[in-house]
């Protein structure tokens, strides 16, 4: 009879211990993310990324009538060749011409002055995120640039030979070449991304600027004799401060 009780008592342990060595039921992996992996994914999809373009205008502040108002100074251009790696050019160029009638009480004479100012300054980039819960879509940059200028002038006026005065007949023409600047900048930026591929952001530098304003070539006409002749004027060189004096607004494609 206590053998047969053994028997049982031995069945029943295990039994038991068959139960507590099953096989448990898994619950399905999951990978855990930090706080700091978060922010950084979550900043992830604002950036650009290696292979992307974007292009920028500027909106410019003013005080008096009109508080606010859009203009192009320039455009710049990016192509990030790595995420933080950036290769850029900005490009700028404008051209005016003022036409205007004088009476000196002698007679008339028309004034036209024509300006050209033209810029290409290639540069390169350095991106720098921060990965803060206030901060992700921060992204300051510096770098550097190469920029280089060509300017052209021309003023005309008729009835005149001395470009001032009004003599019947006479035309005077002043017009500047070879003129150009060079330089090198050292630059520091930061952009906003306030929403994917769309950014705000301003733009500072600092660097070598020469000069060189062209030759004035002038021609005069009395109304029988022409005469020509041309002036150098001269060349500057300086360090000066760049400052983009508004917000950029740009896009990424």
């Amino acid at each position: 009879m206590k053998s047969h009780l053994f028997a049982i008592m031995l069945l029943s342990l295990s039994s038991l211990k068959g139960q507590n060595t099953a096989s448990p039921i898994e619950a399905p992996s999951e990978t855990l993310v930090n706080k700091d992996e978060h922010t950084s994914t979550a900043a992830h999809r604002f950036y650009p990324q290696a292979g992307d373009w974007s292009t920028e205008a500027t909106l410019l502040l003013q005080t008096g009538n009109s508080a606010i108002r859009f203009g192009i100074q320039e455009i710049k251009f990016r192509r990030f060749i790595e995420n933080q790696y950036v290769l850029r050019t900005r490009l700028m160029a404008t051209q005016s011409k003022e036409v205007t009638i004088i009476n000196q009480g002698s007679g008339l004479m028309e004034r036209s002055i024509t300006d050209f100012n033209g810029l290409i300054a290639p540069g390169f980039e350095k991106h720098q995120k921060i990965n803060g819960k206030h901060t992700a879509r921060l992204s300051p940059y510096w770098g550097a640039e190469l920029p280089f200028g060509k300017h052209g002038y021309e003023y005309n006026l008729t009835n005149s030979k001395d470009g001032q005065n009004f003599y019947n007949g006479g035309t005077f023409n002043s017009k500047v070449t070879k003129a150009y600047t060079v330089g090198l900048n050292l630059l520091y930026g930061i952009d906003f991304y306030v929403a994917k591929g769309i950014f705000i952001g301003t733009e500072i530098g600092y660097g070598f600027t020469r000069e060189k304003y062209g030759v004035s070539n002038i021609t005069t006409f009395d109304g029988t004799y022409t005469d020509k002749k041309s002036i150098p004027m001269g060349s500057n060189s300086q360090l000066n401060l760049y400052f983009n004096s508004g917000i950029r607004f740009g896009i990424v494609f």
